[in-house]
């Protein structure tokens, strides 16, 4: 089982100066809190180009950078927690609560976006789809698991 390697973090800023206002007024705009959960196992050797990066130590870098940005955004790590298959992973809770939402890898460049709207989303009171969709949501006759794939392609 892999872990992240404290020493091996890097202290370079997350992000940039003229990006943290920003990100800050956003984070602050939370109804309710958010909980990050780092799940960490094992890992496999990188891949060719990746060289010697530590994709856990990076998600858990990226996670403590937007958790230090707000007090209504915590975070912990947890070694292979039940239920998750793929690593790293940030579960998304909302108030505390596993709703199934999850970011698998690391939220480099382009994809930091769509964790921090992630827990955008989780700290509203109520969904944000219109109330067509809550009603063809409401109309399933099963529970589904619904995957998005994100490229900035």
């Amino acid at each position: 089982m892999a872990s992240y390697n404290a020493a091996r973090l890097t202290f370079m800023p997350v992000f940039r100066p003229d990006e943290e206002p920003r990100l800050r007024e956003l984070l602050d705009a939370l109804e309710r809190p958010v909980e990050l959960v780092v799940a960490l196992g094992p890992e496999e050797t990188p891949l060719p180009g990746a060289r010697d990066v530590d994709f856990s130590a990076e998600t858990v870098r990226i996670v403590e950078g937007l958790t230090a940005l707000s007090e209504r955004v915590t975070s912990r790590i947890e070694q292979q927690p039940d239920g998750v298959i793929l690593f790293p992973a940030v579960l998304v809770l909302p108030a505390g609560e596993d709703m199934g939402l999850r970011y698998f890898g690391t939220p480099y460049g382009y994809e930091l976006a769509s964790l921090v709207g992630a827990v955008l989303e989780a700290g509203r009171p109520a969904p944000s789809l219109t109330p067509e969709s809550l009603e063809r949501l409401a109309a399933l006759d099963r529970d589904l698991a619904i995957d998005v794939f994100v490229t900035p392609t």
